[in-house]
């Protein structure tokens, strides 16, 4: 095994690793301000309208944040692209 090898296998971790701690976030935000939304619309006092914004604007950032740092850990953990092969003649 070369030292490429090793370097890989951390690389991969590091990968799920942030796939995981990516994946959670958004999913945590994400059901955090639809909770938010949800339940203002089930109260009926201001509407679902301000919540909205609100889950738009104090929400949006960290499940933007998370699902970028989930594609940042899928890029490494898959690895570089392949190199198409040519065959020669």
């Amino acid at each position: 095994m070369t030292d490429h090898d090793g370097g890989r296998r951390v690389a991969k971790l590091f990968g799920a690793l942030l796939m995981a701690v990516g994946g959670l976030m958004a999913a945590l935000c994400g059901l955090c301000s639809a909770g938010v939304v949800i339940m203002s619309g089930a109260n009926g006092v201001g509407g679902a309208a301000p919540a909205m914004m609100l889950a738009l604007i104090f929400g949006g950032p960290p499940i933007v944040i998370g699902v970028g740092v989930f594609l940042w850990g899928r890029s490494l953990w898959r690895g570089p692209p392949a190199k198409p092969t040519i065959p020669k003649l």
